[in-house]
């Protein structure tokens, strides 16, 4: 009996392992300055119903962070029970940092974690001198999959291998609560970490024994080097989508064309279910305004958004013969002056964007520079003491002026022995971020209160959290007089 072509995968998965990952956050307004409110780390383990707890703690805020009523009435966190928590945020997010830089081999499976839980614990990693791009290495293969990519796929695929439940208009609901709850999986209560977590590993389960395909080609893609790999070497491969707002299933059998040259990690390619014929002789203008357009056979990838690459096999779910997408595909790649146009075609859109301006706060810099090695070595040094003085000194040293803002906010808010200089300057700080009048990127006092007042106004459940949450909005409001 022949092995089915993902052996290499299924033995992988055996032999790392998998763990789940779940954030419950500030809001969702800006990911760059939202932080956890609460996480839960799990691992799988042989019964399903008990994966083993790595972490599961909610954290105290520092005040210059405010979280959002909305955020905490739906994951039905009481910011006044969160003062009293054990963990401040940077020991929280040092928690997932230490496991995840000591067992770089799990497999991190999330929901939409490519596009949400991911992006915040970047900035949250940033702004704790921690390597903002820890979970992305590729020198190590780290693997992540992103349950909500899968489903997609699965959806476009193999819609028959798993319940799927639609709305009265007809059109599918992917969130994670109702594809539990329609293939008879508790989903605890729902947004709150430690439940999801235990929920999208049952999920996961659940698409291994499903779906065993889909499953597996989301591992051999689970990082950006490795989907690189297979979208750019293979002549052509299958890729699944659900856009959101029609959600209707598109199925596509794309080839490479090229990297956008204005967009790092964007990858363009032709849908080899249209005629090439009809676009080999277009211009660069007139393939710029089909490119990412609706039914467009030009379209566009994230290689580092966790897709889910399929081989060319499935190609015959996409009612296309592999010798006919071989065909489609081959006189794609064999017409040099097609790819140069939509190459020119990335620069001609490029001219269209909004230019790039210079950020000016610390955690909208992010981008503008990799961390070097000596200011990531001073940073390491800076987790691994203890020692006030030690610390300070680490800080006096740093070049990275975005590091060094980081360094003094950890020491004025984890340390009882500052100095008073930097209490100081931190609770100026405070002032300055909670009490801006102009438009700024985070949550300010105004805006908490203008939201929580607008929630006030349509709220008809408990008011327990929204009582709370102006109790603490309260409590903040006083320390900044």
């Amino acid at each position: 009996m022949n092995e089915p072509w993902y052996q290499e995968y299924q033995d992988l998965f055996l032999e790392r392992g998998m763990v789940g990952l779940d954030l419950e956050t500030t809001g969702i307004k800006n990911f760059t300055y939202e932080r956890p409110t609460s996480a839960a780390l799990l691992g799988l383990t042989e019964n399903i119903d008990f994966p083993d707890i790595i972490i599961d703690n909610k954290c105290r805020l520092p005040a210059h962070i405010l979280p959002s009523a909305g955020a905490l009435k739906i994951s039905n966190i009481n910011p006044i029970d969160l003062m009293k928590e054990e963990l401040s945020l940077y020991d929280l997010v040092s928690k997932l940092a230490d496991y995840f830089i000591t067992h770089p081999n799990n497999i991190l499976t999330t929901y939409n974690g490519a596009f949400y839980d991911l992006i915040i614990l970047r900035h949250s990693f940033f702004s704790s001198l921690y390597n903002p791009y820890l979970l992305l290495n590729a020198f190590e293969d780290r693997l992540h999959i992103d349950l909500y990519k899968m489903v997609q796929t699965i959806f476009c695929f193999e819609p028959n291998s798993i319940a799927f439940f639609k709305d009265v208009t007809g059109k599918v609901i992917l969130k994670q609560e109702v594809m539990a709850r329609e293939n008879g999986i508790d989903p605890g209560e729902a947004h709150t970490a430690i439940d999801d977590v235990k929920a999208l590993l049952k999920l996961a389960d659940l698409f291994r024994r499903q779906a065993p395909d889909i499953f597996f080609a989301g591992i051999a893609s689970g990082n950006k080097k490795r989907a690189v790999k297979l979208m750019t070497e293979q002549l052509f491969f299958n890729y699944g989508e659900v856009k959101y707002k029609e959600r209707q299933a598109i199925k596509r059998t794309p080839t490479f064309i090229c990297e956008d040259p204005s967009m790092p990690n964007r990858m363009v390619f032709f849908d080899v279910c249209s005629d090439p014929e009809d676009y080999l002789y277009m211009t660069a203008e007139e393939i710029a305004v089909l490119i990412d357009k609706k039914n467009s056979p030009l379209f566009s990838i994230k290689s580092n958004g966790s897709p889910v690459i399929l081989p060319p096999l499935f190609c015959s779910k996409n009612s296309m013969t592999e010798e006919e997408a071989t065909y489609k595909a081959t006189k794609i790649q064999e017409n040099n002056g097609f790819k140069e146009n939509v190459y020119l075609a990335c620069d001609i859109n490029s001219k269209r964007r909004r230019p790039w301006t210079a950020e000016e706060y610390p955690e909208s810099q992010i981008y503008n520079d990799f961390i070097d090695n000596s200011n990531r070595m001073l940073s390491d040094a800076f987790h691994k003491t203890q020692d006030f003085n030690r610390q300070l000194d680490i800080l006096n040293e740093m070049s990275d002026p975005r590091l060094i803002d980081f360094a003094k906010r950890i020491l004025a808010t984890e340390n009882p022995d500052c100095t008073p200089e930097l209490l100081k300057d931190y609770n100026e700080f405070e002032v300055n971020r909670l009490l801006a009048e102009d438009e700024v990127p985070w949550r300010t006092l105004k805006k908490a209160w203008d939201e929580l007042a607008k929630i006030e106004q349509t709220a008809n459940d408990d008011l327990t959290i929204l009582a709370a949450t102006k109790k603490y909005y309260k409590l903040i409001e006083n320390k900044m007089r």
